[in-house]
């Protein structure tokens, strides 16, 4: 199943670079397929979200705030095939990167290599890092739903984000990037070349 498939994961800071990378490859690969994890948030009146502590807001920072069951079952159909639902321009190669015989799957999200099942099908993993300094200017400019309540970005994002990535500086396999470079998307290809990817 896997071996018909090159999986690249996309993890790491909010802010930090993880959609446009992916936005950025989706137009560069074919035939490719695209999940943000971002589209299995739970709803905000779910009894399974968890509060921060002292902030009047849920959790959404946390893996349980997120259907992940879910993501890794349309994850595992794609790649059996039997659903083309996250498919992105399957027909326009001409002047796009591919490999013979292979399909590409870009997982993007803040927390997808921190799921191990999900971690354990990709080729290719990569985590935006930033600076505390630089990551909550980025995130005072963005605009959420349901929005960021005082204390928010302190009390749980950053926390939560230091969690997760010492967790992942254990995975030697995980190149870690950094969120203020301009080429990522340059990385990514070099690593792609390397496994066979070439102009169509």
């Amino acid at each position: 199943m896997v071996n018909d498939w090159i999986v690249i994961g996309i993890s790491g800071v909010t802010c930090g670079g993880k959609t446009t990378l992916a936005n950025r490859l989706r137009d560069a690969l074919v035939p490719v397929y695209v999940f943000h994890q971002d589209k299995y948030f739970l709803p905000d009146d779910s009894p399974k979200h968890v509060r921060c502590p002292g902030v009047e807001h849920n959790n959404y920072d946390i893996l349980s705030a997120l259907d992940m069951d879910k993501m890794h079952d349309d994850v595992l159909r794609t790649l059996r095939g039997e659903t083309r639902a996250h498919a992105v321009d399957l027909e326009r190669a001409e002047g796009k990167w591919g490999v013979p015989g292979k399909s590409f799957l870009i997982l993007e999200g803040f927390t997808v290599l921190n799921h191990r099942p999900l971690n354990e099908l990709c080729h290719l993993r990569y985590y935006f890092v930033l600076e505390y300094g630089e990551c909550a200017s980025r995130r005072a400019l963005r605009l959420y739903d349901p929005p960021d309540t005082a204390g928010y970005f302190e009390q749980c994002v950053w926390p939560e984000h230091l969690r997760f990535k010492a967790q992942i500086e254990k995975d030697s396999r995980v190149k870690m990037l950094d969120g203020t470079s301009p080429d990522a998307f340059e990385v990514v290809l070099k690593d792609l070349t390397e496994s066979g990817a070439s102009r169509l």
